[in-house]
This record gives structure tokens, C-alpha cells and sequence, in this order.
């Protein structure tokens, strides 16, 4: 599925075009950084924005952020059109020679905290896409702001590195006062607050 895709920069401007035409679309607001922050931080060196080109044309788009020795695939998405056409597992594939040698992350929404069984199920494939290409649960989950997410990895990662690396991560970009109201890293354990079971890694 691999032929013919390959992953370059994107420029301000194809950034711009992809937050307003496709990443309004993929994530809902509550998860969905301002346009003027993601700027600030691909000038800083924070982000590294990519897209998924085949002949021409954008077929999906990722956004990572160095966390430690890691990288945080803070967005990913594969453009509305070409869903379920295998893209999603290629591009990244593409993303794991891109940062060979270091860990991919991922927060996921936490299936046990979705408001409808639509959503839920949602959740649950988005999971499921990731534990069959190589991703694995970590052992905490993530409350940042009013979201809570289960996390992956995928490559060799120390587990508690990569927790100190995301916490880390949202310390040194949010106002002390922001971080300590909204950011939880890990979240407590409680209702709705249970990390998956193992056995769904596995079966998965």
C-alpha cells in the first residue's frame, strides 16, 4: 500500500489549508489546538508537521511533537475521502523510518468515557487500528482538559520515561495555573478512569 505515497513537510501555507479543510472535520474542538499555537510551535521547533502525498494529491496528514526521546503523533489523519483505503496503516509505517530509532506515542480518546454508543464505538475502532499495527497500551491514561485518553506506543519505550516526557511536554507549553486545572498526567483511577484490559491488546 506503501507504493507510490511519500511523506514531505508541510508549508504554512498547506498547513493552514489542512487545518481548515480537513483537521475541522477529524477532531472535535474540545481536542483541537488553535492554528496560531500549532504556528508557534513549528517555528519553535515543536512540531513537526507532515503530509501523505500520492501523485499530487494530500491523502492524510500528521503533526508530531518531540516528548523526550520519543515523538508524540499529536495529530494524524488520513483526508476524509480516502478512509478505508489502507492509508492509515501505511502512513505510519512511513512516520516510524521517518523517526527511526525513537518511540511513536499516541493519545487516544478513552473508550469508557464516551457520551453515546456511537461514539464509543468510534473510540474503540480507533483503538483497534492502532494495537494492529504495532502499537501497545502504556499503563496510564491522560486527562488534558476535558479528555480523557488511553496511551499507546509503538517501539522500544520505557514506560515510565515516556509519562515523565508527556507530562513534561504540556509543563513547559500551558501557564502553570492552566496545567495544574486541566492536565493530569497520569489521570486518578475511578469510574470510567480504567486503563483497557490487556487481553484486548492481544485479541485485537
Amino acid at each position: 500500500m506503501s507504493s507510490g505515497l511519500e511523506l514531505c513537510p508541510l508549508s504554512r501555507r498547506s498547513l493552514r489549508l489542512v487545518y481548515r479543510s480537513e483537521m475541522t472535520e477529524a477532531f472535535p474542538r474540545a481536542e483541537r489546538k488553535p492554528l496560531r499555537t500549532i504556528r508557534a510551535m513549528v517555528e519553535a521547533g515543536l512540531c513537526d508537521p507532515v503530509g501523505l502525498w500520492r501523485s499530487g494529491a494530500l491523502m492524510g496528514y500528521a503533526l508530531s511533537c518531540p516528548i523526550g526521546d520519543d515523538v508524540l503523533l499529536d495529530y494524524l489523519a488520513v483526508c476524509a475521502h480516502k478512509r478505508g483505503e489502507g492509508v492509515g496503516g501505511a502512513m505510519l509505517d512511513l512516520l516510524a523510518e521517518r523517526y527511526a530509532g525513537r518511540a511513536l506515542v499516541v493519545e487516544a480518546e478513552a473508550p469508557e468515557t464516551a457520551r453515546s454508543p456511537e461514539e464509543r464505538a468510534r473510540r474503540e475502532r480507533r483503538l483497534g487500528f492502532y494495537l494492529h499495527r504495532g502499537f501497545r497500551l502504556l499503563d496510564y491514561q491522560a486527562q488534558l482538559f476535558t479528555v480523557r485518553y488511553t496511551m499507546l506506543v509503538r517501539g522500544e519505550a520505557d514506560e515510565a520515561a515516556v509519562m515523565a516526557a508527556h507530562r513534561a511536554f504540556y509543563q513547559t507549553r500551558l501557564p502553570v495555573g492552566l496545567y495544574r486545572r486541566y492536565v493530569q498526567i497520569p489521570a486518578p483511577a475511578g469510574p470510567g478512569g480504567r486503563r483497557p484490559e490487556r487481553k484486548e491488546e492481544e485479541t485485537s
